[in-house]
């Protein structure tokens, strides 16, 4: 459970139990669509989530100073804020099925038979985190009112943005010739950084620039985990759905 926890709190949203086609190009300088001018307007036109996706297989390697493992995901995303992720093991067991939804969180745990419940407000209470934050994970600009926007100026084709959103304090780095985030970082204090997340290889499934690579990690609870993304359709109309586990066992996240 505690490997659930960190990649909930790192934006994957869950893993589970211990249990390529590529698409487009990796090296464009930006999407093709259209450039307004207005720098950050541009970013937000290629948030991925501005459409729903899925995500059909990722490779994600899960690191700290005492264990290393590798598994498998995919993950759908439905508008506005409907995520279902399933993990698999390196076999193809699935391990665990994970929904979030609004402001509720649930998961079945297939391994050991529980089902997990809870709300939004778990993860906020637990790590700071709030579900609007998960875009984040797939290189997503999240803005809000209270952001240090300044002269929007690029610097050697770099601009540094730094914002509260939902309380949570973030600096992104934006790449002005993609016109995508390539680095966030959680700011928590001077002396104590949050979780970092930096994106690369990016590649073009459908007319956005979407990071291949997503590396997160978290001097705090010496946490790295790697993401690669194997196959994508974007974008993507279907609709979600969650069965909970019959006869699991309920587990409630207080």
């Amino acid at each position: 459970m505690r490997k659930v926890i960190c990649i909930l709190l790192l934006g994957l949203v869950a893993g589970g139990c211990s249990i390529f086609r590529h698409n487009g190009s990796t090296g464009a300088d930006n999407s093709g669509k259209v450039i307004s001018g207005n720098i950050l307007e541009d970013v937000e036109n290629q948030n991925v989530t501005q459409n729903g996706f899925f995500i059909q297989k990722a490779e994600i390697e899960f690191n700290t100073s005492v264990a290393t493992d590798k598994f498998f995901a995919s993950i759908k995303f439905e508008k506005p804020d409907r995520y279902l992720i399933s993990l698999k093991s390196r076999t193809g067991i699935e391990g665990a099925r994970i929904i979030i939804s609004g402001d509720s969180i649930r998961m079945n745990d297939r391994i050991n038979k529980k089902l997990y419940s809870g709300t939004s407000i778990y993860l906020e209470k637990k790590y700071g985190f709030s579900q609007s934050l998960l875009p984040l994970i797939f290189g997503d600009l999240i803005l809000e009112n209270r952001c240090k926007i300044g002269l929007e100026k690029c610097i050697e084709d770099k601009l540094t943005l730094d914002c509260q959103i939902k309380g949570v304090a973030l600096s992104y780095v934006i790449d002005c010739k993609r016109v995508k985030v390539i680095s966030v970082d959680q700011v928590k204090s001077v002396n104590n950084d949050g979780i970092k997340i930096r994106y690369a290889k990016y590649f073009n499934p459908g007319n956005i620039l979407i990071p291949r690579i997503i590396e997160f990690s978290d001097i705090r609870f010496d946490i790295r985990i790697k993401i690669k993304v194997l196959k994508m359709q974007y974008p993507w109309n279907g609709h979600i759905s969650f069965i909970p586990g019959k006869d699991y066992e309920l587990i409630e996240l207080k």
